[in-house]
């Protein structure tokens, strides 16, 4: 038989129609998708949550590297998103899961005290231009706005109550966005250094852009550039943003916030 048939045969063959991709030996994701999971470096043993994880390709990721130990809880509000999370689960042979469909801003009212939280946040999806041009006509101002309260009321919910500042891990929460706008980014992470009792740390991603500490009339804090940027011309992948933040208290103060700052 002519090698060169049978190549061609191969090559029509999809990558999610393989015997191995049904068997369970691999998953596909991007590459950007991969450095949330590097940043958040879970453990065997832990109780980790991802707060947005539909359809499951970084919390297969994380759960291979916990090694089906320990409780992984994969958390997404969509409950037609969430079956991929399931049929994924049930192919790679994950078994050390809880799947659940709550609002991410609603979690810790149902459990809390995790040693590690992953919060890829609903975004704009500007990252993403390359492979999704329509990004560039369906948002507005109104749409980034949006996002962004509900980018902050997420992260805060991780910090309070979700996160264990008393974890032998040290309650660690990695944010993460496939947007490349600063109102989805530096301004969420510097609104949370200001309201929470956490403090950003280097994420250990050996590439990448530092993080803005200014932007336009704005100024950030200057930790802020331990925070990472991908940038598709220049990193070769999705525009992606990675900020790791670790909690040094679980006090949960009483005083009403400041009024919230916003972009003009």
């Amino acid at each position: 038989m002519d090698k060169n048939w049978i190549s061609s045969v191969s090559l029509q063959v999809p990558m999610r129609a393989t015997p191995e991709y049904l068997a369970g030996h691999y998953i596909l994701q991007g590459a950007s998708s991969f450095l949330p999971v590097m940043a958040l470096d879970s453990k065997e043993n832990e109780k980790i949550l991802d707060m947005c994880d539909a359809p499951s390709g970084k919390s297969s990721h994380i759960t291979a590297l916990m090694k089906n130990t320990g409780v992984f809880f994969s958390n997404d509000v969509n409950e037609e998103r969430i079956k991929a999370v399931v049929g994924n689960f049930h192919r790679l042979g994950i078994v050390n899961s809880v799947i659940c469909t709550y609002d991410g801003r609603k979690i810790p009212s149902v459990i809390k005290g995790f040693d590690r939280v992953l919060l890829h946040a609903p975004c704009t999806g500007t990252g993403v231009v390359s492979k999704d041009p329509s990004v560039k006509k369906n948002k507005d101002e109104i749409d980034i706005h949006r996002c962004c309260t509900l980018q902050r009321e997420l992260l805060l919910a991780a910090i309070v109550d979700c996160a264990n500042a008393r974890s032998e891990s040290g309650g660690i929460v990695v944010y993460s966005t496939c947007s490349i706008l600063p109102e989805e980014n530096e301004w969420i992470i510097d609104y949370a250094l200001k309201k929470r009792d956490v403090k950003l740390v280097p994420t250990d991603l050996e590439f990448g852009a530092e993080g803005l500490t200014s932007y336009r009339q704005y100024r950030f804090h200057p930790s802020l550039k331990l925070t990472k940027r991908f940038y598709p011309h220049v990193h070769n992948m999705d525009g992606f943003f990675v900020a790791k933040l670790k909690k040094f208290s679980n006090i949960i103060h009483k005083k009403k916030d400041a009024e919230e700052e916003s972009f003009d």
